[in-house]
């Protein structure tokens, strides 16, 4: 496969160095559910902007249905990795003031674990649905800090600081799910959906078979009770048509 284009645009330096260290932590696609809702969502031969591509997991699995892979990824590491699987590859933030990606020109604008890192999520988010065209989908992903797991460790009295999860160390907003319908509707985004990640059942060896048993009635219970069980909440909202 031919590299696609990977362009740079003037960025913070110190916010590039950061996650340059965390391109080993970023560098792996695992979330099956944002992968579900992306393909269900994008029409075939269509236009995708992965807002926090990584090293173009996502925009791998979209490849046989997209007719254009564009994404935006702070890490060099992780932006030139994306340059072999996308067509267009930006090294910069969403941040950036000049960024290369026209208005209206996507049918599908993807923001992974992205919102949580940003000082202000709703302008963000205001700006993604910008390029994404009338009548095209925005999908979001962010951690529920209302998670049970979550709502255990502060009521011991803990905010402890990770590389990964909930309480990552570079996390500077926090959501739930009412804060996630929120601005699906601030950003002025129709249709909205909500959805859940709920983990997977984790037991010793002794136990597998058993855990696999209860995944299906576990994984029932979670999208019951979402705003507890859900690990992370994912947004769908559609960009108002033009009248």
């Amino acid at each position: 496969m031919l590299a696609g284009t990977l362009a740079t645009v003037p960025t913070d330096p110190a916010l590039a160095q950061l996650y340059e260290a965390r391109a080993r932590t970023y560098a792996q696609f695992g979330n099956g559910v944002i992968a579900q809702h992306a393909l269900r969502l994008l029409p075939e031969g269509g236009s995708v902007l992965d807002l926090g591509c990584a090293s173009g997991g996502l925009l791998a699995l979209l490849r046989p249905r997209a007719g254009l892979l564009a994404g935006l990824e702070l890490s060099p590491t992780a932006a030139k990795a994306a340059a072999e699987v996308g067509d267009l590859v930006v090294q910069g933030a969403l941040e950036d003031p000049v960024l290369p990606f026209e208005d209206g020109s996507f049918d599908l604008v993807v923001l992974a674990d992205v919102l949580e890192h940003l000082a202000d999520p709703p302008a963000a988010l205001r700006r993604a649905v910008g390029w994404c065209r009338p009548g095209g989908a925005v999908l979001l992903s962010v951690p529920n800090v209302a998670h049970w797991i979550a709502r255990l460790t502060l009521v011991r009295g803990r905010w402890p600081a990770t590389d990964s999860g909930t309480f990552d160390a570079s996390h500077l907003r926090w959501f739930t799910r009412d804060a996630v319908a929120a601005l699906l509707a601030d950003a002025g985004l129709r249709e909205a959906e909500l959805d859940a990640i709920v983990p997977a059942l984790r037991c010793g060896c002794a136990a597998g078979r058993v855990a696999d048993r209860l995944e299906p009635a576990w994984q029932a219970l979670g999208r019951r009770a979402p705003g507890l069980l859900g690990y992370q909440i994912v947004g769908i909202g559609r960009r108002a048509l033009e009248a």
